[in-house]
């Protein structure tokens, strides 16, 4: 297991969430409450997740780099299935959690 996942993210869908301090969209089109997790790969699998599942997309995406450590200690577990992660819970954006924010250039 890793100490960084990463989840992929519409620019406006995370805009959105900052101002209610936590993220609750699985992936594209996908809220928290029906998939019951949040999406999330590895840092070898971002581009395959990019194209697979945004090939499509003409929006800005964003590469959040997630602290593992950091998102267990705020109550928010992950799990692993298949060799990939899944975050049981809403997202915590804050600055412990949060390594990394990247622009997606396709």
């Amino acid at each position: 297991m890793s100490s960084q996942i990463h989840h992929i993210a519409i620019q406006d869908d995370w805009e959105m969430s900052r101002g209610f301090g936590e993220y609750v969209v699985s992936t594209r089109g996908i809220h928290l409450d029906d998939a019951g997790f949040i999406h999330a790969t590895t840092g070898g699998r971002v581009a395959e997740v990019v194209e697979r599942r945004f090939g499509d997309l003409d929006l800005p995406l964003l590469d959040i780099v997630i602290d593992v450590e950091a998102l267990e200690a705020a109550g928010v577990r992950v799990d692993w299935v298949d060799g990939a992660p899944r975050i049981l819970g809403e997202l915590p954006m804050s600055a412990e959690v949060i390594a990394a924010e990247t622009p997606i250039v396709r």
